[in-house]
Parts: C-alpha cells; structure tokens; sequence
C-alpha cells in the first residue's frame, strides 16, 4: 500500500493506492466511523432514543424482527443490516438519529465499505449513501438522497433527488463498460463526492460510475441540502430478505 494525495476544489485527500479507500482529508468538517470497540458492542441504541457520545441509532420496522447490529469479533468490525423472511413491511436502518449535519452544495464526500452480504428477494431493497429525515417506505421515500441501492437481482443502481428536480435512478455503469451486479462475498468501496453540485459523482472501488453530468443538485438554501448518513435494508411487503453489512464510513465536509 502506497498513500498518495490527491486535491478536489482545492482540498487535499489522501487514499491508499490499492483499495482507494480515502484516509485522511483536509475538509474542515471530518467524521469516520470504523465499528470498532466496546461502544458499539454495548449494543446501538433505538430511534428517538440516542445515546450522548454515540452517532447511531437503529430504525427497526416489522415484528419479524429484522436487527442492526456489530458482528461478533469481525476483523476490522462490521455491523450488519438484516430483513427476516416475515411476510410484512420491514425496515433494518442505521443512522444519526435525524441529526442533518452535512450540507450537500458544499465541497465534500461520504465513502461507505459495504458488502451485500444476501441478495434482496422479492421486493426487497438496500441502500448506502446520504437523506434526510426517516420516513416510512425505505430510502426512495425520503424528501432527499444521494444514494446507492440494490434490488433482487444485486444490480446496482445510483439514486439522486434534490426535491426540486425528478428524481434520478440510472443502473451503475463502469465509463464506457457494462453494468454491475454486485457480489455477496466481497466488501466494496462506494463514494459519493458533491463537490460539485453540476456533477455530483458515484465511485466503485475507485472508478466512476455514472456518466458526466447525470446527477446534480439544486443549490436550494438552508436545511433542504442538509442530510445525514444511511444504510439501510427495507421491503414494502412480502417474505423478500436482504443483509447488509457495513465495514467502514468516512464523511468530509467544508464549512
């Protein structure tokens, strides 16, 4: 591994030359989070109910019932997202509590490592990325996302809406090659940088993966840019499983 920088309107990034995973940045606004240590085994708190000193909280819907939780003693640790097969609506979710804490017209990124650890079936759905506050339905239900998603076949998708333009769902593509199905036996890196809002760009391990221009953003004013981070597995009905499970998650921002 050799850490090499790079600089993005200016801002400097460092990032490991093999997985490109970013380490280190020159944001002003900086949060990681790697799932490691007696904090998160203490267990991750409920929605609504957060705990002081600690980012998550956990949004469980069905009686099945779906969990979020740390996997025990994995490497690095991770926590995994996980549907049941109970024929009802179901949301397993992890995120900060409705805290939108990172303007998305500003110079800045989120970079997830995640794996699909079970395909969704039926119509259940997963996704990365960043919204705002929860609602009912899964992450295409919120007012605004910048996201990826997964449906039963493990096609990965880019999803975008600003609420004011419509929202955009495109198949992720490697620039000028196919589109992605993603595996169950390996954790990916999944960037999404809005330091341009003309551009706002998707990454996979380090390569682009939605074409020029594709998704931007409406620099709208105040809190409707505001958004949080999420990961998350949901179906609306049905016995659909799905399980995702997280590794790692960086955040940068500028001020």
């Amino acid at each position: 591994m050799t850490t090499r920088d790079q600089y993005v309107a200016y801002i400097q990034r460092a990032y490991d030359d093999v997985t490109q995973e970013t380490v280190n940045s020159g944001h002003p606004i900086q949060f990681g989070d790697d799932f490691v240590g007696g904090g998160h085994s203490a267990g991750i708190p409920a929605a609504g109910s957060p705990s002081a000193g600690y980012p998550w909280v956990k949004k469980i819907v069905g009686s099945g019932p779906p969990t979020v939780a740390l996997d025990t003693n994995s490497v690095g640790g991770t926590i995994s997202c996980a549907l049941t097969a109970t024929s009802e609506a179901e949301d397993a979710g992890l995120y900060w509590n409705d805290s939108l804490s990172y303007d998305v017209t500003k110079y800045g990124m989120v970079e997830w490592r995640a794996k699909l650890a079970v395909l969704p079936t039926g119509v259940a759905g997963a996704a990365v990325g960043v919204g705002s506050a929860w609602v009912s339905g899964g992450f295409l239900s919120f007012s605004r996302y910048l996201g990826f998603g997964w449906a039963a076949s493990g096609a990965l998708l880019v999803y975008a809406l600003d609420g004011v333009q419509t929202a955009v769902s495109v198949a992720a593509k490697q620039i000028g090659g196919s589109a992605i199905t993603t595996d169950t036996t390996t954790s990916h890196l999944y960037r999404i940088d809005w330091s341009n809002s003309s551009d706002i760009i998707f990454y996979v391990d380090g390569n682009r993966v939605n074409a020029v221009g594709s998704v931007t953003w409406t620099a709208t004013a105040g809190a409707n840019s505001n958004m949080q981070p999420w990961a998350e597995v949901y179906k609306a009905s049905g016995t659909g499983v799905a399980t995702l499970t997280i590794d790692k998650i960086d955040m940068f921002n500028s001020r």
